[in-house]
């Protein structure tokens, strides 16, 4: 995804700490992945639910020493603190934001030119979204200088570009909270979801949209022939059937009614400009 020297500095995220001796029973029953298999794997990508099952917010889970980071917005970490500390009733756990990390995207490819003993004062896990697409580092303030002195860092235009051109949604800008459904948002093919584990809050009508099949919308990535506006809606043959979320004027990420044939050739109009829709490469 990256030139091979570049990295992307995700200052709008930030860490939440996980302690306690009750932290894998307190978070299992939560969040909508699995987290034992942090017992196996380095990292999970998850969510938070509300009771009937739509979208509140998204974060990556992954252990450093005796702890759980997750790693979520700064926007969403306040909200995110309070729910904890609202379900935490007589469980063993504690919460805190950590603040002494920086977080990086970066190809895996930047950890091989790091030396070893480099290497052990940073933490670094495979996006768990993808296979080997991405790596995530969180290194430790004082150190990122030393880390980044040879590497190009992308801005946010550079590196929005990238993530719309790769169909990467960002679900801050992606989703609607209160209202998105995860299969919706593809979250299932985006390694976001268990099936095996146990219930959860919003667990029972994922499951159901998943076994009857009943998911009225699905994400898709956008190409854009850009005229000269465009906005929400997204028609074919003057029939409404989708809505268009980020954008750079040349890809996008959208949603696309499930009744549609996305197999049609007709093109498909977005202000005064055509739209062409794909299936996210993550997806197939």
């Amino acid at each position: 995804m990256f030139l091979e020297n570049s990295i992307f500095n995700v200052k709008n995220n930030t860490l939440i700490i996980i302690d306690g001796n009750d932290k894998y029973k307190f978070i299992q029953g939560i969040i909508s992945n699995d987290i034992e298999i942090l017992k196996k794997k380095k990292s999970i990508y998850s969510s938070i639910l509300t009771p009937q099952g739509r979208f509140i917010h998204d974060f990556f889970i992954t252990t450093w020493n005796e702890y759980f980071f997750l790693e979520c917005s700064k926007n969403d970490s306040e909200e995110i603190l309070k729910k904890l500390n609202l379900y935490k009733l007589r469980s063993d756990v504690k919460f805190k934001v950590e603040t002494s990390f920086k977080i990086y995207l970066a190809n895996y490819s930047i950890l091989e030119k790091s030396t070893s003993s480099f290497k052990t004062k940073i933490l670094f896990f495979q996006d768990p979204r993808f296979k080997s697409e991405l790596t995530r580092i969180y290194v430790k303030e004082k150190d990122s200088p030393e880390f980044i002195k040879n590497l190009t860092l992308l801005n946010e235009k550079e590196f929005n570009d990238l993530r719309l051109k790769k169909s990467i949604p960002d679900f801050n800008i992606d989703a609607l909270k209160n209202k998105s459904l995860l299969l919706e948002m593809r979250f299932d093919q985006l390694n976001g979801i268990s099936w095996e584990k146990g219930c959860y809050m919003g667990q029972e009508i994922t499951a159901r949209m998943k076994y009857r099949n009943i998911t009225k919308k699905k994400l898709y990535g956008v190409d854009i022939n850009f005229k000269s506006s465009l906005n929400e809606k997204i028609f074919s043959k003057n029939t409404e059937i989708g809505q268009l979320f980020s954008h750079n004027k040349k890809f996008g990420i959208a949603y696309i009614n499930t009744n549609y044939n996305v197999s049609q050739s007709d093109e498909l109009i977005c202000g005064d400009s055509i739209i062409k829709i794909s299936l996210p490469w993550w997806s197939k």
